[in-house]
């Protein structure tokens, strides 16, 4: 059975914050964007490195010349080591999405609880 984690108020993070948290044995990375909360486990899979301690930030897709594609704003947690990146909504690698990945948890939220089930 999944048990009910309140990580905190729904107020506590402003879009585009991100907070770590002890969840049972986990560190789990909270990301709001907007008024969705997203959370992934706080664990890049190249060396080990603490996802929240990265920055979040969007990325630069490949686009025409002399223009640029600014794709997620706020969507994409970087690693601070070597700056690997992962999309918070999936956990998907930004370079290797089919092989690379970082574990996601669903988060609801409850009142004015955002809350996670592990």
């Amino acid at each position: 059975m999944m048990e009910r984690n309140v990580l905190c108020k729904k107020d506590e993070l402003s879009t585009g914050e991100f907070k770590i948290f002890q969840v049972q044995r986990m560190s789990i990375v909270l990301v709001r964007k907007k008024d969705k909360y997203h959370a992934i486990r706080n664990w890049c899979p190249h060396q080990g490195a603490e996802l929240g301690k990265g920055v979040l930030r969007g990325a630069v897709r490949p686009s025409n010349r002399s223009e640029y594609d600014y794709d997620k704003p706020a969507g994409f947690l970087y690693c601070p080591w070597h700056h690997w990146s992962f999309d918070v909504e999936n956990g998907c690698s930004m370079h290797d999405p089919e092989k690379t990945k970082v574990k996601t948890y669903d988060v609801k939220i409850e009142g004015d609880d955002v809350v996670l089930y592990a």
